[in-house]
């Protein structure tokens, strides 16, 4: 017969408690907030993409009446505490995000619109000292909102964009698989999803399961409404997109700054996408990988608003989450979320204008964002090799 040794147990048990923390947290990282040297011009929107060896690439457009412009800005070091921005353009008015890849040599490309135009930047060197720029959809176009922007298995970009006024599709979500690294030629477009009448799309954010089949989650308003409900559009097929499956996988209701749609893809082909329009912020958990139906899960500890939405291993869900004076990211502890860990920063921000999300290699967060009030840019990152403030490592 055997006999339970107390401390024997307890030390099972701590073991246990240790690796169940663990599991749930970042890896091991401290916060630091950089306030990014930009100029004295109200910053309006922004996006990040991440080069290999871990600096941001920030791109972000000024918030001028008739006069704004779009920079990227090429991050010195990991917390972006010096950089070089590079003056892409004069956009005129802008309403959206611009979108951003970098290429396997380091090149970025961007998208934004510009004029009413759906504009492409192709930077001509790692720094984007210099680009040349094409118009997708021509001037005065109309196209405005995000526009999303990936890199097919072969390299070539894929874009996602609202159908423009002088389409006979105008409001419809499109779909833009380019057939060239440039996107020079004409491409292949595919219509996504219509809206109902008086009602149209907003907030778009777009991905690639393991087939290079796009997904897409994006907000739908209720007839000419300022109320939103989520929609999901899953392709599948060869070539892709050739079944499309669109469910509207939540209801319509008012919404929340900053308002973007997120959205990632598990390693079982399921989506997964962040509603964070309301007071209740919640994962809306696919139940097939078409979406046919979703199991909406409620943030634990949900005190201020989510932003962002990435995979820890074991298809762990991660995001940002600011609230007054501090911004945060969330660590989920299972698949489901039904708890987790987070680590945090205090700021002077009360609120914020718009940001974006991203895990590193090393699976630690990295937040760009916007404060409200001031209109600056920052960044947050969790580093793994800094010195703590008593001088010691």
């Amino acid at each position: 017969m055997q006999t339970c040794n107390p401390l024997n147990a307890l030390l099972t048990l701590a073991v246990a408690l240790a690796a169940g923390n663990a599991q749930a947290a970042f890896p091991t990282c401290a916060m630091v907030n950089t306030e990014v040297a930009t100029g004295s011009d109200p910053i309006g929107f922004v996006r990040m993409a991440l080069r290999a060896d871990g600096r941001p690439l920030l791109v972000y457009s000024t918030d001028l009446s008739n006069a704004t412009t779009l920079v990227a800005y090429d991050c010195a070091d990991l917390a972006c505490s010096s950089g070089t921005g590079q003056v892409l353009g004069s956009i005129n008015s802008r309403f959206g995000d611009p979108g951003v890849a970098i290429r396997g040599d380091e090149r970025p490309l961007i998208t934004s619109s510009a004029l009413g135009a759906l504009r492409l930047y192709d930077c001509t060197s790692a720094s984007c000292f210099s680009s040349t720029f094409s118009d997708l959809v021509p001037v005065a176009s109309g196209i405005g909102g995000d526009l999303p922007l990936l890199l097919q298995g072969d390299g070539n970009p894929l874009l996602l964009y609202r159908a423009p006024v002088t389409s006979p599709n105008h409001g419809a979500l499109v779909a833009h698989f380019c057939t060239d690294a440039q996107c020079t030629g004409s491409g292949r477009e595919v219509i996504l999803d219509t809206p109902p009448s008086m009602s149209q799309f907003d907030a778009y954010s777009l991905t690639l399961d393991s087939q290079g089949n796009p997904v897409a989650s994006y907000l739908l308003s209720d007839g000419a409404s300022n109320r939103y409900g989520n929609v999901i559009s899953v392709c599948s097929g060869s070539p892709a997109c050739s079944t499309i499956t669109t469910t509207q996988i939540s209801g319509p209701v008012g919404r929340h700054m900053p308002w973007h749609t997120a959205l990632v893809v598990r390693s079982d082909q399921r989506p997964l996408v962040l509603d964070n329009r309301t007071d209740d912020p919640a994962l809306l958990d696919c139940a097939t990988p078409a979406c046919t139906s979703v199991q909406r899960r409620s943030l634990p500890a949900a005190e201020g608003q989510p932003l962002g939405l990435a995979l820890l291993p074991g298809d762990r869900p991660a995001f940002a989450r600011f609230s007054a004076a501090k911004v945060a990211a969330y660590a989920c502890a299972d698949s489901t979320c039904s708890n987790g860990s987070e680590v945090s920063i205090a700021t002077a921000q009360t609120a914020i204008r718009d940001g974006d999300f991203k895990l590193d290699a090393g699976q630690r967060p990295v937040i760009a964002w916007i404060d409200l009030d001031t209109r600056r840019l920052s960044l947050t990152r969790c580093l793994a090799d800094v010195l703590f403030t008593d001088g010691f490592d």
